[in-house]
């Protein structure tokens, strides 16, 4: 996968603080938006947000990242 389509991705996520959101603007699924972002954290080693079907808040590493 595209590293800096990971990072992206990860970067709208943050400022739209929802996955669907950003996957509306990209044209994908919400999945495809959701397995960039667990490709991101297991790339880095770090939970970068945390998910909830409700809520979507980043951890203190993914502030730090962003």
């Amino acid at each position: 996968m595209d590293r800096f389509k990971e990072i992206e991705s990860f970067v709208s996520v943050a400022a739209q603080g929802s996955l669907s959101a950003v996957a509306k603007l990209e044209a994908v699924q919400p999945a495809v938006i959701g397995r960039r972002m667990d490709a991101l954290e297991e790339r880095l080693g770090v939970k970068l947000m945390l998910r909830t079907t409700r809520k979507l808040s980043l951890t203190f590493e993914g502030q730090a990242f962003l």
